[in-house]
């Protein structure tokens, strides 16, 4: 499918002013992605956006793609993908649906994004109706809640002269999706090297929308910090971070209107790769979605040292 000529804007944060109801609605337009033809859907950039497209909203509007065709009672409880190329926020990302199967119960879908005709992603996604079974789960830990914590581009302000300059523009500039940390923010350095992260995270206000939206929601919010547990124990760092791949399972009904709390954990890093794993819970302490993401964190001092990357 041709691509249309982006209308180029200057990159500033056309979103700073915004109120939390025109956050969220702008969130919502950027993830749901318009028909093009058959199983073909385009996805919006984002306003303002400079430089690499973040990797949630190619997976939030893949999924939202994907979504769009299969039947209304069937929704998404994994998905899996690869990222192959960073994209560029100067353009719009087409969509590809594969209807790949349908059966009694489930349905899956391959979606290819591309971007000026080269392949950016692709995703895996099955689909089910709801049902009954065995339950367990993981507790939920024991964590400050989130009324008690200070929003996280405060923090990032506050911290501003010592944040790296990718970092620090992700965590301040006005986002749809609000984070409170608990413990250290990913972008302060600390003697705890513990390879783990937790953080509660929600939209910025009501939002009124099918559950499909709720999850694509959650999927563009899971990426966030993936990489950051991993690097935690190494640093301080001249990193050069990217996402492999990344995984997400739905295990019920999900809210992200609501406070959500994201607890990631690195069980292992090593030539020029690390891997975390997450599960989020609702405020009522039930696991609403489990995730998984491996991802490059190279060293770029390392690279200088031996004259070759790591990561190869």
């Amino acid at each position: 499918m041709p691509m249309t000529d982006p209308k180029k804007q200057p990159h500033s944060d056309p979103w700073a002013d915004l109120s939390p109801d025109e956050l969220t609605a702008e969130l919502v337009k950027l993830l749901d992605v318009r028909p093009a033809g058959e199983n073909l859907f385009r996805g919006r950039r984002k306003p303002g956006g400079v430089g690499r497209v973040y990797g949630g909203q190619v997976v939030a509007q893949a999924l939202v793609a994907a979504s769009k065709t299969v039947a209304e009672d069937r929704l998404v409880h994994s998905l899996h993908c690869y990222f192959l190329r960073g994209g560029s926020e100067d353009y719009e990302i087409d969509f590809r649906v594969e209807n790949d199967f349908d059966g009694g119960s489930f349905s899956n879908r391959r979606v290819i994004a591309m971007q000026q005709g080269e392949v950016i992603l692709n995703l895996a996604a099955s689909f089910s109706r709801s049902g009954r079974g065995h339950h367990h789960q993981k507790q939920i830990p024991i964590v400050l809640p989130p009324e008690e914590l200070e929003p996280i581009h405060a923090v990032a302000l506050r911290h501003e002269s010592a944040l790296p300059k990718k970092m620090g523009n992700f965590f301040k500039r006005a986002s749809p999706v609000e984070l409170r940390s608990v413990g250290d923010p990913p972008f302060i350095l600390t003697d705890n090297k513990a390879p783990n992260l937790v953080f509660w995270f929600r939209v910025a206000s009501e939002l009124d929308a099918p559950q499909w939206m709720h999850r694509a929601v959650v999927a563009y919010a899971s990426d966030i910090a993936m990489i950051a547990a991993a690097a935690k124990p190494h640093q301080p760092f001249d990193m050069q971070p990217a996402s492999l791949d990344h995984s997400l399972w739905f295990h019920r009904d999900v809210r992200c209107d609501e406070w959500l709390l994201n607890v990631i954990d690195s069980p292992w890093a090593g030539e020029g790769r690390g891997l975390s794993h997450a599960t989020i819970y609702d405020r009522d302490g039930n696991a609403v979605a489990s995730a998984a993401q491996e991802g490059i964190m190279r060293d770029r001092a390392m690279r200088e040292m031996t004259g070759s990357d790591p990561g190869t």
